[in-house]
């Protein structure tokens, strides 16, 4: 369940990348919280998925904090899961309340990636997504795209809405509250006081995959998988 969770970010991460040429968004600020709900059958077994995000930016997104919180079910075991994502510049940080540490990264830009080349809806339709057409969403006109099985609700290239379908469970991400152009106070933007890790230090203790956490594997492999997807859409 939880990769199925991590297409949903990295989705969510790419998109806003294409439709912002110069900055992530299109407004200087907001604060949007969403409600997520999710089912369908995974190995063999019910599924059901819970949970709220709030999303926090400012300065166009030059500065972000995501903060997910998470219950998921499957077979009647549940766990419950908080992902904490910040973005600062060309950085991501990623809090891992396990193991109590903030794993970071720079945001790499492939320059021979033509989409880049291609402004906002252009970049998109490049990838094979479909505009549907305009809807409300919190009596904000959003356009409607659809990306395979994957629909997405966005606003000045902020997503508001988000149905993606993997893994044979169906996931809603949907803004229940949604304000732009605000003051974003400097504590929302605050991580925990864990101590901060690049991934250089990480890999670099041991010679071993075992030494980057499963979470961080399996976020890498997901953004591969994507990669490849988006490739195939453009031959």
């Amino acid at each position: 369940m939880r990769k199925s969770k991590y297409i949903a970010i990295f989705l969510l991460l790419g998109v806003v990348n294409l439709f912002a040429a110069a900055n992530r968004y299109d407004v200087k600020s907001g604060m949007i919280e969403y409600e997520i709900v999710g089912e369908g059958d995974m190995a063999g077994g019910s599924a059901t998925l819970s949970g709220t995000s709030k999303l926090y930016f400012k300065d166009f997104g030059n500065v972000e904090l995501t903060d997910e919180k998470i219950q998921q079910t499957v077979m009647n075991e549940t766990e419950e899961e908080r992902t904490i994502t910040k973005i600062m510049g060309d950085k991501i940080y990623n809090v891992d309340f396990t193991d109590e540490i903030t794993y970071t990264q720079k945001m790499v830009l492939d320059d021979e990636d033509p989409t880049l080349g291609v402004k906002n809806k252009e970049a998109f339709i490049s990838m094979g997504a479909k505009n549907l057409g305009v809807e409300k969403i919190l009596g904000y006109d959003c356009d409607v795209w659809q990306l395979g099985e994957d629909k997405i609700w966005v606003y000045n290239s902020v997503p508001l809405k988000l149905i993606t379908k993997s893994l044979g469970l169906v996931q809603i991400q949907e803004a229940k509250l949604a304000v732009f152009n605000i003051t974003i106070k400097e504590d929302k933007f605050k991580l925990p006081p864990f101590p901060v890790k690049t991934m250089e230090e990480i890999i670099g203790d041991v010679d071993s995959d075992e030494v980057v956490p499963a979470k961080i594997q399996e976020e890498n492999k997901t953004i591969e998988n994507l990669i490849k997807q988006s490739e195939k859409t453009k031959k």
